[in-house]
């Protein structure tokens, strides 16, 4: 029986569906959540251009941070909704299959429930997505929701 589940989540649409198919699975099985956000680090400064002017755009690490503490709070929100109580959240800054596996690791999670498809650029396009990276490297049950 699953007793803590990992959920990733971003804000998009398949991370809600993802809280949705965790709580309801955590409520019917007497389980947690633990609500993770893995922003990436900039690489550098990111240009934004609007009509003919152009802003550089760079987040610091805090910032960061505080957006993912809204982003895992809007999802500590939906989970309580759906009755699930016992709600846990992280935010970890890095590459986010990566941190995605290291936190199941170190908190030993039963599962792992994620959305098919997040906010990813074109990137993933390339390298793969992160459910795709994380379904092969981590070594708890794995659950795509679409």
């Amino acid at each position: 029986m699953s007793k803590l589940i990992l959920v990733p989540v971003d804000g998009s649409d398949p991370a809600k569906k993802a809280i949705e198919f965790a709580a309801d699975w955590a409520k019917h099985h007497d389980a947690g959540l633990l609500l993770l956000h893995v922003p990436e680090p900039p690489v550098g400064d990111e240009v934004m251009v609007m009509g003919g002017a152009s802003i550089y755009m760079h987040a610091t690490p805090d910032e960061l941070k505080k957006v993912g503490e809204s982003i895992v709070e809007a999802g500590v929100k939906l989970a309580n909704e759906l009755g699930c109580k016992t709600v846990e959240t992280t935010v970890e800054i890095g590459d986010p299959a990566r941190k995605i596996v290291s936190v199941a690791q170190d908190r030993n999670v039963d599962m792992i429930v994620m959305g098919t498809r997040g906010l990813g650029d074109w990137k993933s396009l390339l390298l793969g997505s992160v459910s795709h990276k994380v379904t092969n490297l981590a070594e708890c049950t794995c659950v795509t929701v679409r």
